[in-house]
């Protein structure tokens, strides 16, 4: 099993290496960036999902055969840059800040064109069961991601550009997109900049915490209101176990349980709790961990792919589980523990010390044996860069 210094020697060799490919590479949902696949699938959106699914789910990495070219990935830039950011906060090293710094300026550069506030989106087409997005077109979780990482910049940096940066993507949260859902106790938004037929539960609490930690620095006190509408969204349609489904109403989306978007509510909810001292979510916030430590994770730490289904084994909820257990060791030691285990699993099964990378899934049977560059590395890195503080803290 990897040590400690196994953990970091890995993270920073994994970081030079995507470092050295200009953080550039494949995505998860990228199949429409081929030109052969976006022409077949005739402007029909059934089409569109099948050959996304496929690519996604094909042992074999067939990107490159059908023309689809490595870039940057917004969130994975943010990824990589809280890395960088937990790296220099562990070691001191000011070559980790200059570089989550190029990054965040890469970012701040290269936001969703022709928008009223700061936002980003993903570097291709994505057609899910719910929606159609375009390339770069600004959603709410990129746009999250990224303003954490500037958020994050500023704690460490103290620099204004950082903090005016992310108020402004608080005002893409707050006045870009439609209202789905509001009364007197709750607030939900939509994924995307249009209407849905489908509330992405996730989606509430991700923005509610980010825009909590904004009202922090600012004192904006219209920020805390939605943030605490929107959280309360989310907790009121969590099951009698504490855990939640991906969509409201849940038949609209076949993910049920699934470990990384359980893991973010997670650790969206501890945030928002960080950031203002309302405790009113914690007592699910705990219940919730425990259901995810006993049902997403398999006893030698493996990360399940659903509460009722073991497998795949995705390198993303491994990374999560690490992230989410981190954090919460922060409040209960005993956490560290579970986080280094995942670390272990990961790194035994996932690392390929030749590349200095991460594959992509474990079936039962056989591996997916390739990098998905922010999948795979960005949520690694990212994940081991917050084991490595905890386990300095």
């Amino acid at each position: 099993m990897p040590s400690s210094n196994q953990f970091r020697e890995i993270l920073t060799d994994t970081l030079a290496a995507a470092r050295a490919r200009d953080y550039a590479g494949f995505s998860k949902f990228d199949a429409l960036n081929s030109p052969l696949l976006s022409a077949l699938s005739l402007n029909n959106k059934w089409l569109r999902l099948i050959y996304t699914q496929l690519i996604k789910q094909s042992p074999i990495n067939f990107r490159g055969l059908l023309g689809v070219k490595t870039s940057r990935n917004p969130k994975g830039i943010a990824l990589f840059a809280r890395a960088y950011l937990l790296m220099h906060e562990s070691s001191g090293d000011p070559e980790y800040l200059a570089e989550a710094e190029t990054l965040l300026q890469w970012l701040l550069d290269n936001p969703s064109p022709d928008q009223d506030h700061l936002c980003w989106g993903y570097n291709f087409v994505w057609q899910s069961p719910i929606f159609l997005q375009a390339k770069f077109e600004p959603n709410t979780v990129v746009t999250v991601f990224v303003g954490e990482a500037l958020l994050h910049a500023y704690k460490v940096t103290g620099k204004a550009k950082y903090l005016d940066a992310v108020v402004n993507c608080a005002a893409f949260i707050t006045d870009d997109l439609p209202v789905l859902h509001e009364d007197e106790n709750e607030r939900a938004i939509p994924y995307v900049l249009r209407a849905v037929g489908a509330v992405v539960l996730n989606n509430q609490v991700l923005t509610g915490a980010l825009l909590a930690k904004v009202w922090r620095e600012n004192k904006d006190d219209r920020l805390l209101e939605i943030a605490g509408k929107q959280m309360m969204y989310t907790y009121n349609r969590r099951t009698e176990y504490d855990c939640w489904y991906y969509t409201w109403p849940r038949n609209k989306s076949p993910i049920t349980h699934d470990n990384y978007h359980t893991g973010g509510i997670l650790d969206a909810y501890l945030e928002y709790y960080e950031a203002t001292g309302d405790d009113r979510f914690m007592n699910g916030y705990w219940s919730g961990l425990e259901y995810y430590r006993e049902n997403l994770f398999e006893p030698d730490f493996a990360p399940r792919w659903m509460n009722d289904k073991q497998y795949p084994y995705d390198v993303h909820g491994s990374a999560q589980g690490i992230i989410t257990f981190a954090k919460a060791a922060r409040h209960d030691g005993k956490y560290l523990e579970t986080a280094t285990g995942i670390s272990e699993w990961a790194c035994s099964n996932l690392y390929r010390p030749g590349t200095s990378d991460f594959i992509y899934r474990q079936g039962r049977l056989m591996k997916w044996n390739y990098c998905l560059m922010r999948w795979c590395n960005g949520w690694m890195t990212r994940a081991l860069a917050e084991l490595v503080k905890a386990s300095k803290g």
